[in-house]
Parts: structure tokens; C-alpha cells; sequence
């Protein structure tokens, strides 16, 4: 760890989590398609946070994934 670390912690001294699914469904309009870099850049995430974030949600159920190409994946907040 480096005296210049400036990410969040708990009263524990974890680090607290900075990308949320919270912070995703906000930005997420009902119906409306994503692709993950479409939620990354409107975040300022990666890629990779993105993903893993919309996975998350995905697996709970919140969201729709289809993937109508190997490397391609579209992301749908239900109603």
C-alpha cells in the first residue's frame, strides 16, 4: 500500500466498494439496450468493472443479457 492511496474505507479499514450496481441502474433507462462499453464510459469505469458490475446484476436478476455475437453482449434493464 502507498501513503498516496486515496480509495474509501470502512470503519474496519476495508476498502469500500466503488462501482456499484446502484451507480449502474441509475443509468440504465427501462428497455433500453447497453453494451458494456456504453455504461463503462458513462461511469468512468473499465471495461473489466463494467462487466463484472453488470454481471452481478445479471446473475440477481435485474437485469437482461443477450449476446447475438461471440464477442458482443447487450444489456436491458426490465420495467
Amino acid at each position: 500500500m502507498t501513503e498516496n492511496d486515496e480509495r474509501p474505507r470502512n470503519e474496519s479499514g476495508e476498502y469500500v466498494q466503488e462501482h456499484t450496481e446502484e451507480a449502474v441502474l441509475e443509468v440504465m433507462q427501462p428497455l433500453e439496450p447497453y453494451m458494456t462499453s456504453e455504461i463503462a464510459d458513462e461511469l468512468g469505469w473499465s471495461r473489466r468493472s463494467a462487466y463484472n458490475v453488470l454481471t452481478r446484476l445479471h446473475e440477481s436478476d435485474e437485469i437482461r443479457k443477450k449476446k447475438p455475437e461471440a464477442r458482443r453482449v447487450i444489456w436491458i434493464r426490465p420495467e
